[in-house]
């Protein structure tokens, strides 16, 4: 560092640092940041704070992730450093903590991350760019750069005491002395809490943007009822339903394939797209945990479990969508014919907590019993069956009870699929009644 002359900017162990003399001409643009905005950071730690190959990639290429610091590092070369990153390395050693259990899916920790970073959470946009989409306050690094700079264990350890590493930082911690402001979020913990935020910037500039950020959105809210959003919906078609609940659960049905699409917890819609200028292109759910369902239509007529199931357009295998009602709260039940069979599809959330389940019954009525009906449940990559829960994909889970007899397990190409066959109830008054219930757990 000495023969570099690292230290004419960085310090270290208390060693070197900007002098006087020189300290004017470190300028930013960002000056409510004080000296960190301006004064290129310590190295002290570096070594277990820094990726090995960020350290290279700096080293060859000099650094310009702090866009407000005007003084930029030089590029050096890898060969002219020589083994300066393994020896940071090699001296920075930071004692681990426990590791931290997966006790969330993928998708619910994204979306807790994203939560908690956003203007509903801890706020991190108020100071930190989110690649291109600037900060509500000060422009500091940008977020979607940290996981492939930062080591997750001295990220892990920063974010909780962030003094400790950097003496004078304005950089607050979201969990002072290991209280958690937001216990509602996950299991209310600090672990799986930071574990969140690490797990959603993991997906960098194509993570979705935090809340607080989306400029001139048009956010669609349903508080004491459900909210009807129909519309081109991106997973949903052109005749895309979609429908957002008070319990934060969310969906999608796709008119046209006559099929749920999505499910998703968390914020609804943004309707800007369509409300503004002349409303073109395909809406994204604005929430998170979203759950792609294969949009195809759920009933068939079967001359036995080994029949494949139909491919073609629902009209053509007797399909017809009839709109839906309005029920408690205003949700939805969607309405549509197959064959001579009436059905009445309903989605109700189970409760106002995180992560929801959500609960679908299908009603199904005929004048007479129709033979060989069947019911397909899921198709998906890999199943497995525990009692009458399947696991999906290793990663969600699907109940279904009700009118329906053994489950059947089958390929579909590479994919595994489960039909149930429908168990008609004669009704005294004249025809035939099933009900059909799936929890979705997600």
């Amino acid at each position: 560092m000495t023969r570099l002359n690292c230290y004419a900017c960085h310090e270290r162990d208390g060693a070197g640092g900007v002098e006087t003399a020189r300290n004017a001409f470190f300028v930013t643009n960002q000056k409510e940041m004080g000296d960190e905005a301006r004064i290129p950071p310590l190295l002290t730690g570096v070594g277990s704070k820094l990726k090995p190959e960020w350290m290279e990639h700096v080293f060859n290429n000099g650094a310009n992730d702090r866009p407000y610091m005007f003084t930029r590092m030089p590029r050096f070369q890898k060969q002219n450093v020589g083994p300066l990153a393994e020896l940071f390395i090699a001296s920075d050693k930071l004692k681990p903590l426990a590791a931290v259990e997966d006790r969330f899916s993928g998708r619910q920790m994204k979306a807790a991350g994203r939560r908690l970073v956003g203007a509903k959470g801890y706020s991190c946009i108020k100071c930190h760019t989110f690649g291109p989409h600037k900060a509500t306050g000060v422009q500091s690094i940008s977020m979607t750069s940290m996981v492939k700079r930062l080591q997750p264990e001295w990220f892990r350890q920063y974010v909780v005491n962030p003094i400790r590493f950097r003496p004078g930082t304005r950089m607050p911690t979201a969990w002072p002395e290991g209280q958690v402001l937001l216990p509602n979020v996950l299991d209310g913990t600090v672990d799986q809490q930071v574990h969140a935020v690490w797990t959603f910037l993991a997906d960098g500039d194509k993570g979705a943007i935090p809340f607080g950020l989306s400029g001139n959105s048009i956010e669609l809210v349903a508080t004491d009822t459900a909210i009807i959003y129909r519309n081109f919906i991106e997973g949903a078609g052109s005749r895309g339903i979609g429908v957002g609940y008070p319990e934060k659960a969310n969906l999608a049905f796709d008119a046209n394939q006559v099929s749920i699409a999505m499910l998703w917890h968390g914020s609804f819609m943004d309707a800007s797209k369509h409300w503004n200028g002349r409303g073109q292109g395909y809406q994204p759910p604005l929430g998170d945990n979203v759950l792609r369902l294969e949009p195809r239509p759920i009933l068939a007529v079967l001359e036995d479990a080994s029949q494949a199931w139909p491919t073609g357009a629902p009209r053509e295998s007797g399909y017809r969508f009839r709109g839906y009602r309005l029920g408690e709260k205003l949700k939805p039940v969607f309405l549509y014919q197959y064959q001579d069979i009436k059905v009445e599809d309903f989605f109700d959330p189970t409760s106002d907590k995180d992560f929801t389940p959500v609960k679908r019954t299908v009603r199904l009525s005929s004048e007479t019993r129709v033979e060989g009906l069947w019911l397909r449940v899921i198709v998906a990559d890999s199943l497995e069956l525990k009692g009458d829960i399947l696991i999906v994909d290793n990663d969600w889970q699907l109940t279904v009870s009700g009118d329906v007899g053994q489950q059947v397990v089958r390929k579909d190409g590479n994919r595994t699929e489960v039909l149930v066959p429908v168990t008609w109830k004669k009704v005294p008054s004249g025809g035939y009644r099933a009900e059909i219930i799936e929890l979705f757990e997600w």
